[in-house]
């Protein structure tokens, strides 16, 4: 099989099959909710990255990123967006992007990498905190309002800011493999489940939230399969992203940090945690785990 490139993508006619991966990567419609060229061209010539997974000449994924500043962090690289075909997925490219992505940024002086996603999308959390070593102190209701492609059409748009320390301990021995997320059985005996949840008509619904927060440890449940969970019930599914909101606004306030993806099977059902620690930033960052 022909090898994946990863280039800059210098050309318009590349830019243009960008756009190609963004409609079919989120199942967009059209092209409306598409980033067009001219402004992937402002970002590449105006200190932005954007790099571009190339096989037999077609583009098949790419990430894209440019300078952002806030005033706790300083200047930081924002990784805007990050996309691959359905049809390449699960041969590493997304992996292969963020680490390119990540020597781009350390060149560059640049100490952390920020982005958001869908805290609901369960293949995206294992792949940011999993894989990369992430966290997260900050959440958004709804924020990029209404999109209308196939992931996001009819619910609100709440969203993880990740904070990608690219010089950590942490994210050094993530992306290095020397370093893998807990199971669930390592916390279950030491974290608090925060959300109530049963099986209702062959669906999980969320059913309680725990008022009493005594643990360090906190285990926040979310669906095993958000995506298709809409398709049978979908007042379900909104149902989850209410009760996540109330639950993890409320964790957040309280200084807590989401520090892991954590996942099992329970017969052919998928349940999907989220692990938040009250333990210090920077010794999270030096990969010190209070469940070890």
């Amino acid at each position: 099989m022909e090898e994946v490139l990863f280039v800059t993508p210098d050309n318009f006619a590349l830019l243009k099959q960008i756009m190609e991966v963004m409609v079919d990567a989120w199942s967009m419609p059209d092209y409306a909710e598409a980033l067009p060229p001219h402004i992937m061209k402002a970002i590449l010539d105006n200190g932005g990255f954007i790099e571009a997974a190339v096989h037999g000449g077609r583009v098949v994924g790419f990430v894209l990123g440019f300078i952002g500043y806030d005033p706790e962090f300083g200047y930081y690289h924002y990784s805007h967006m990050l996309g691959v075909r359905k049809e390449y997925r699960g041969r590493s490219i997304a992996l292969k992007l963020k680490l390119h992505q990540r020597e781009w940024c350390i060149s560059r002086g640049y100490r952390l990498v920020v982005w958001t996603f869908d805290p609901h999308q369960g293949l995206n959390a294992r792949f940011n905190f999993g894989k990369l070593g992430v966290v997260s102190r900050k959440f958004y209701e709804n924020y990029y309002g209404e999109i209308a492609d196939g992931i996001n059409v009819g619910l609100p748009t709440d969203r993880f800011k990740v904070e990608w320390w690219i010089l950590s301990k942490r994210v050094e021995k993530r992306v290095s493999g020397h370093d893998t997320p807990p199971s669930y059985d390592e916390v279950k005996d030491v974290a608090q489940q925060l959300i109530h949840t049963e099986r209702r008509d062959g669906v999980r619904i969320p059913t309680a939230i725990s008022r009493d927060i005594p643990s360090e440890l906190v285990l926040l449940e979310f669906p095993g399969d958000i995506n298709s969970l809409k398709a049978v019930c979908f007042e379900c599914a909104l149902r989850w992203k209410h009760v996540f909101r109330e639950a993890i606004q409320s964790l957040l306030k309280q200084g807590y940090i989401v520090v892991e993806h954590v996942s099992l099977l329970e017969g052919e059902e998928r349940r999907n945690f989220y692990l938040l620690t009250k333990s210090p930033l920077d010794e999270l960052l030096e990969g010190e785990y209070p469940w070890r």
